[in-house]
């Protein structure tokens, strides 16, 4: 399975999430998009490009795995979407979509 890296997944929950969006125009019941916290296991990985960067990549955990592995480790990140007025995001909103 290839390797994800950290901030492509963050950026498919972003389009995700602008999807959902666009998809609950029309609708009569809106919501107000609250705190979102992601919590992943990665695996950080010194860069082999002698870039002297490390890289995160989410790890595959598979149903009741756990973190014995001393290279696994789990980062939890708390994201709160904003429009970019820094008012927020409602369900069904054109204000909240990128053009």
């Amino acid at each position: 399975m290839p390797q994800i890296e950290l901030k492509e997944a963050i950026a498919t929950l972003r389009q995700e999430l602008v999807e959902s969006i666009v998809a609950s125009r029309g609708e009569a019941l809106r919501f107000e998009v609250g705190e979102i916290s992601l919590e992943f296991q990665v695996e950080i990985e010194r860069s082999a490009e002698g870039k002297g960067g490390i890289k995160f990549w989410v790890a595959e955990m598979g149903a009741g795995a756990t973190l014995k592995d001393k290279h696994l480790h789990k980062v939890t990140i708390p994201l709160k979407p904003v429009r970019q007025d820094g008012k927020p995001i409602l369900t069904g909103s054109t204000d909240a979509v990128p053009e």
